[in-house]
């Protein structure tokens, strides 16, 4: 009499037929390694830098100042910080500091930047020298600043001339901001000055009192005179006199315009303003990666991580067209005689799916980072917390991978059935989740629907330890929001197939 064989000796010989007849098919997973990173490498070559980021709503201003730090300026500051002062303060706009003039003249004609203000080395040295008097500069014509005069030019690309236009309005206007206010607060300081004084003493005519008349012998005195007579030949006193008057120029003319203060030098002292907002302040840097691949782009932080994920749920086509197969041999209907539960069923069949998933996403990482020269996260961290961060995010979304493609293979009968319940859903999930079209593009409206998805899960989880800013932290709470949100989508699936399997089982029905 033959001994009953145990529900675990059945499962491990399913387990190990299926890992055969999964392996078996080379081909088809050799595809499922080799078609993301076709996707990835011609993506990666196409797309440019802004890959996956919204664009700003506001006026990117890139800046390049070659002005010495320790050059004569104004408060102890070179006139090129100034400048900057004044962008900084400026609403609505981007302030984009650029490291060197190379760097500029390359983003300039590669079209990456429509134009790039240079601030020269001999900035604030012609500034210094911009005067209301003539032997001074006259940095000024009709269209504003005449940048050439005060040693700052703007690099133009010649394809983007109406956004290169407004960049320069944008510089020609902080830099009117910048002279205007120096030159009159330098010429109101004048009006204290000796020559001044003598200049405004020999033409100021004053008439002389009748009483006076006939010792001085004219109707008429000049200011100048008068100082002279005050001081009674005294020059020191003289010279006190004329300052006095000059103070006193200075008083009325100030008292007169209150609502400005005329020494002041800058546009806020000028004008007794503040500003209304501030630019965002951002240095420069190289996202454009290196070499034919663009290998190291931010771009791929985006790029591997979705294809990953969007293949990951492609297994359903090769574990259905595998589950049709064992229909039409009746492999199925012999199951159903084994000593197996539908849950034991869906583990002997899910196990060997799930390595070979987790085997998909591990090697598509590392052809990310080994390839395409993609970081596994921050600068500094160490390699093994990285790897650690990433294994529980590719265990989840193979888990919930195999939980869809075993639903789909209990209710396909046909491989029609097979793209229609499987293959077709998973594609319009990785959609509406962001494997094809970044959720950054969508309309705020609609990118809850991402969260409605294991894909948008996916991708919150890979996207917070894959940002394609090298120095940002990743959130642990949010990576583990996306794996328990994945595990729970794989419940819902296995749970849906193990009802249906179950259902089928009582039935009797031909699997």
């Amino acid at each position: 009499m033959n001994e009953p064989v145990s529900p675990l000796r059945f499962l491990s010989a399913l387990w190990s037929k299926e890992w055969r007849l999964l392996i078996r098919d080379s081909r088809s997973l050799l595809l499922l390694i080799l078609l993301p990173l076709v996707f990835i490498l011609v993506l990666g070559v196409l797309l440019g830098e802004g890959f996956g980021r919204k664009a700003d709503d506001r006026i990117r201003v890139s800046v390049v100042d070659l002005d010495p730090v320790d050059a004569q300026g104004f408060d102890g500051k070179s006139w090129g910080h100034w400048v900057r002062e004044d962008l900084r303060q400026t609403s609505d706009i981007v302030l984009e500091i650029l490291p060197d003039l190379e760097t500029a003249e390359k983003l300039v004609a590669s079209h990456r930047r429509a134009a790039v203000m240079v601030i020269g080395p001999e900035f604030s040295q012609k500034i210094q020298a911009c005067s209301f008097l003539s032997d001074g500069i006259n940095p000024f014509v009709r269209d504003g600043v005449a940048m050439d005069r005060v040693g700052v030019r703007v690099i133009k690309d010649p394809r983007q001339i109406a956004t290169a236009g407004v960049m320069e309005q944008v510089a020609q206007v902080s830099l009117l901001r910048v002279v205007l206010p120096y030159m009159i607060g330098k010429a109101f300081e004048r009006l204290s000055d000796p020559d001044f004084i003598d200049i405004l003493a020999k033409n100021v005519n004053l008439p002389v009192p009748p009483a006076l008349k006939i010792v001085l012998r004219k109707d008429v005195i000049t200011l100048s005179e008068l100082l002279a007579m005050a001081s009674a030949g005294n020059e020191d006193l003289e010279r006190a006199l004329r300052a006095k008057a000059g103070a006193g120029v200075q008083k009325s003319i100030s008292t007169q315009f209150s609502r400005y203060n005329l020494l002041g030098k800058t546009w806020a002292t000028l004008t007794r303003s503040q500003a209304a907002g501030g630019a965002t302040e951002a240095a420069f840097v190289d996202e454009s990666g290196k070499g034919l691949f663009n290998r190291g782009a931010a771009r791929y932080q985006l790029l591997v991580p979705s294809y990953t994920v969007l293949f990951s749920f492609l297994l359903v086509m090769l574990v259905g067209s595998l589950v049709v197969a064992e229909r039409r041999q009746g492999t199925w209907q012999r199951l159903r005689l084994a000593p197996l539960s539908p849950w034991l069923l869906l583990v002997g069949k899910g196990l060997p799916v799930l390595a070979i998933s987790v085997a998909q996403g591990l090697l598509l990482l590392l052809a990310g980072k080994l390839v395409f020269g993609m970081r596994w996260g921050p600068e500094g961290m160490p390699m093994v917390w990285q790897v650690a961060q990433l294994l529980p995010v590719v265990l989840c979304v193979s888990l919930a991978a195999t939980g869809l493609a075993l639903l789909a293979a209990t209710l396909a009968r046909t491989e029609l059935q097979v793209a229609l319940y499987g293959a077709l859903p998973a594609l319009v999930l990785s959609l509406l989740g962001g494997c094809v079209l970044p959720t950054e593009l969508f309309p705020e409206s609609s990118r809850w629907i991402a969260n409605c998805t294991p894909q948008g899960w996916a991708l919150l989880a890979y996207r917070e330890l894959l940002d394609p800013d090298p120095a940002s932290t990743p959130s642990l709470t949010t990576v583990g929001q996306g794996c328990l949100a994945l595990i729970g989508f794989a419940g819902v699936f296995l749970m849906g197939a193990w009802w249906n399997l179950r259902r089928l089982w009582r039935a009797g029905a031909s699997l």
